[in-house]
C-alpha cells in the first residue's frame, strides 16, 4: 500500500513538473514568505533560498528543500512576527517538496513522520481540534503496541503466580533489563516508538529465562495435573495462560518438536522450561495488536473486535491489562454500543488499579517525580526529595478521589500533605535525627519542626505563598539542579503542557550555559538568552518560568536573592503577572489551558498524538469535563468510548 502511494505521488509530481506548474508555485511561495530573510540581501541562519534550482535540484538543493519542508510542517517558519500563509498553502508546499524529492527516487524523511513523535503533539493546530468538523470520522491507525515495562512485569507476575517477581526487598518493582524510554518531557507509553532491537532482544532472553523458571516452580505442576499428565495438553494449557488464547494445531506441533529436540540433550524439566520461554517470546506476550475487523465503513474505518477492544480497554484502566470479567462482558454484550460500554467501564473507574493509572498520568504530566533524580551535593545540601515526591502523590490522589474540578485543584489547592517529622521505615518508628539526612524536610515547606508535626497530616499553606503543584517543593525541585533553579525548564513546562505552545530543541551549536558569576541573580544571568541566536526560543520559555523565582532551588518560599528583593514578574498572553500565585490562578481560569490539558489526557490513554480527525473526541471530552463539574474519570470514560478509541484505519 505504501509503495503504491509513493508511486502515485511520484507520477503526480512528474505530471506537475512537465506541465510547468510545480516549479512556479513553489518558487512563488518561497518568494512571498521566505526570501525576504533568506535571499540575496539577508541570509538568516546562513540560509539562502532564492538560488534554488527547483527543476533540477543538486544534492545540496535537495537537502535544503528537505529542511524547508520540515520547518514548514513543524510551523517553525515563517516566524511568528511575519505574515503567515494559510495552512492549506503550507500543506501544498510540503507535498510539492516531497514530490520533487521523490522524483529522484530518494527515501523521503517526511516531516509528517516527526509529527507522530510524543514530543511533537503540540504542532497540531489547537483551534482545529476544538472546532466541530463537517463530518465526524475519528479513528486510530492500526498498530502493534509493545507492552510497557510495568505492564510486562504485572503480566509475568500473573502468569507465574509470583507477586514478588522483579521486586526488591521494599516491594518496589525493579526495572527489567530492556529499556523503555521516550523523549524528555513526554509520556513514555507511546505505541509507535518502542520495539526490540538486537541488544534489547538479547537482554529480554535473560529476563524470560527468569520468568520461565518461576513459571515452572508455581504453575507447571498444577497445569500438568489438570492435563492428566499429558505433555501436549500441559503445553497447550500453558500457551493459553501466557498468550490468552488457544494454540493452533501448527503452533502446538512446533512447540512439541522444540521440546523433543531439547529433551534429547537436557533433562525433561529443562526441556519444558525452554518451551515455556519460547511462549514468553511470542508476540502476544510482548505486544498487543489493534487492526479492527469486518467490513470498513465509508471512511475506511473498522471496529476493533470485542477481544481486541477488551485488551485495549483493559490496559487503559489497569497496568496489568483486562481481567476475565471485562473480557466476558464485551463478548456477551454489544461492545460497540457506547452506552453499554460505558456501563461496563464505569465500575473500573473506581478501582485501585485505575487510581494508580491516573496517578501515573499526573506523575508523567507534571514530571514532579524527577525531583528524586536531581543531584544535590549532600555535604552542602540536606534534604529528602523522595519524601517530598510522596507528599505530592498524596496531594494528587486526594484531588483524584474527590474528582471535582481536577485541573483547577491541582493548580491552585493550598491543602498540602506533609509526612511529618517521624520516619516510617525499618523495624520501629523513629524521630528524624539531625544526622540522618532528613532534618531539613520541613524547611522545604517553610514550616517549623513543630508545624510539620510528628505524624502524616494535611496543612493549609498560606494562600499568598503556595498554590497547587507548580509551587509544591517536589515540582520546584524537579526543575532545579545542584546550584540553581531551572527557570527556563519551568517555563518550557508551562508553555508546552499548559499553553499548548511549541519550543524547538536547542541547536547543537548553541552554547546553552549561563554565566557562573555568583553575584548575579538567575534573572540577571539569563540576560544572555536575549542574544539573536537564542531569543526566538527563549521568549517562549523565560517569561513563563521566571515567576517561580519566588522559590529557591529547594522549593522554599523566599523574598530575597543574593541579599536583594527577588523579582517574580513574568509574562502571560502579552500581559505582566506579578507573582507565581497570581500566575497559576490565572492559568487555572483559562479555558484554553483546560483544553490543552485534555489533549494530554488523550495522548496518555491513546498512546499517540491527536490529529485533526480527533476533533469530535476532544470536543466531547471537554463537554464531559464541564458537565461533570470537572470529573477526570468521566472525561476519560468519554475518551474510552469514543470513535478515536473504537475504530482503526489501515
Amino acid at each position: 500500500m505504501k509503495r503504491s502511494c509513493f508511486l502515485l505521488l511520484s507520477w503526480i509530481a512528474i505530471y506537475r513538473a512537465t506541465a510547468g506548474a510545480e516549479e512556479p508555485d513553489l518558487r512563488s511561495f518561497l518568494k512571498e514568505h521566505c526570501v525576504s530573510c533568506h535571499g540575496a540581501e539577508k541570509q538568516k541562519g546562513k540560509v539562502r533560498l532564492d538560488q534554488l534550482d527547483l527543476l533540477h535540484p543538486t544534492a545540496p538543493d535537495r537537502a535544503l528543500l528537505e529542511r524547508v519542508g520540515e520547518q514548514l510542517a513543524l510551523q517553525e517558519m515563517p516566524p511568528e512576527d511575519k505574515p503567515q500563509p494559510k495552512r492549506a498553502a503550507v500543506e501544498e508546499m510540503i507535498a510539492a517538496i516531497e514530490n520533487l524529492l521523490a522524483l529522484r527516487g530518494e527515501r523521503i524523511s517526511s516531516a509528517h513522520e516527526k509529527l507522530q513523535r510524543p514530543d511533537y503533539g503540540n504542532y497540531v493546530d489547537h483551534d482545529t481540534l476544538f472546532t466541530e468538523p463537517p463530518v465526524r470520522k475519528a479513528s486510530t491507525p492500526g498498530r502493534i503496541w509493545r507492552l510497557n515495562v510495568d505492564s510486562w512485569i504485572a503480566k509475568t507476575q500473573d502468569w507465574t503466580h509470583t507477586p514478588a517477581l522483579f521486586r526488591d526487598n521494599r516491594n518496589n518493582a525493579k526495572p527489567v533489563s530492556f529499556p523503555y524510554q521516550g523523549p524528555d518531557h513526554a509520556f513514555l507509553d507511546y505505541a509507535n516508538i518502542h520495539w526490540f532491537d538486537k541488544s534489547t532482544t538479547e537482554m529480554l532472553l535473560l529476563e524470560t529465562e527468569q520468568v520461565a523458571r518461576a513459571f515452572m516452580q508455581r504453575r507447571w505442576d498444577p497445569l500438568k495435573k489438570n492435563a492428566g499428565g499429558a505433555q501436549e495438553r500441559t503445553i497447550a494449557l500453558s500457551f493459553n495462560v501466557i498468550t490468552g488464547r488457544a494454540a493452533t494445531p501448527e503452533e502446538l506441533a512446533s512447540l512439541m518438536r522444540l521440546r523433543d529436540r531439547a529433551a534429547k540433550e537436557n533433562p525433561a524439566e529443562e526441556a519444558d522450561q525452554l518451551v515455556v520461554q519460547a511462549m514468553l517470546l511470542r508476540p502476544e506476550a510482548l505486544f498487543r495488536s489493534e487492526f479492527g475487523e469486518g467490513e470498513p465503513d465509508r471512511f475506511g474505518r473498522k471496529l476493533l473486535s470485542a477481544h481486541d477492544l477488551a485488551i485495549a480497554l483493559g490496559f487503559a484502566v489497569n497496568v496489568a491489562g483486562p481481567d476475565d470479567a471485562l473480557l466476558a462482558a464485551l463478548q456477551k454484550g454489544n461492545a460497540h454500543d457506547a452506552a453499554y460500554l460505558a456501563s461496563v467501564l464505569r465500575p473500573y473507574l473506581r478501582t485501585p488499579a485505575m487510581r494508580d493509572r491516573l496517578l501515573r498520568f499526573a506523575q508523567e504530566y507534571f514530571e514532579y517525580p524527577h525531583a528524586a533524580e536531581v543531584f544535590k551535593d549532600a555535604k552542602i545540601h540536606d534534604y529528602q526529595p523522595v519524601r517530598l515526591v510522596e507528599d505530592a502523590d498524596e496531594f494528587v490522589l486526594r484531588i483524584l478521589d474527590e474528582d471535582r474540578d481536577v485541573l483547577r485543584q491541582w493548580l491552585t489547592s493550598t491543602n498540602y500533605h506533609v509526612r511529618g517529622m517521624f520516619n516510617y521505615h525499618g523495624t520501629k518508628i523513629a524521630h528524624i535525627r539531625s544526622d540522618n539526612g532528613f532534618k531539613d524536610y520541613h524547611g522545604n515547606y517553610n514550616l517549623t519542626e513543630i508545624e510539620a508535626g510528628k505524624e502524616p497530616h494535611w496543612v493549609d499553606m498560606p494562600a499568598d505563598e503556595r498554590a497547587g503543584l507548580l509551587t509544591h517543593p517536589a515540582w520546584l525541585l524537579a526543575f532545579s539542579d545542584n546550584q540553581k533553579n531551572q527557570a527556563i525548564q519551568r517555563g518550557r513546562w508551562v508553555t508546552t503542557k499548559l499553553l499548548g505552545g511549541i519550543v524547538p530543541d536547542a541547536p547543537v551549536e548553541v552554547d546553552a550555559r549561563l554565566p557562573d558569576d555568583p553575584a548575579l541573580t538567575l534573572r540577571e544571568k539569563m540576560q544572555v538568552t536575549r542574544a539573536e541566536a537564542c531569543v526566538s526560543c527563549h521568549k517562549k520559555m523565560d517569561p513563563t518560568g521566571l515567576p517561580f523565582e519566588q522559590f529557591d532551588l529547594f522549593g522554599k518560599y523566599r523574598t530575597e536573592e543574593n541579599n536583594r528583593p527577588v523579582v517574580t514578574t513574568g509574562m502571560l498572553w502579552g500581559r505582566e503577572v506579578a507573582n507565581p500565585i497570581e500566575y497559576v490562578r490565572t492559568l487555572a481560569d483559562s479555558k484554553k489551558v483546560h483544553q490543552v490539558f485534555l489533549r494530554h489526557v488523550f495522548r496518555f490513554f491513546l498512546g499517540r498524538n491527536e490529529s485533526a480527525d480527533d476533533a469530535p473526541t476532544l470536543i466531547d471530552m471537554e463537554k464531559a469535563y464541564w458537565s461533570s463539574q470537572g470529573s477526570l474519570k468521566e472525561t476519560v470514560l468519554t475518551l474510552l468510548t469514543s470513535d478515536s478509541f473504537l475504530y482503526r484505519t489501515p
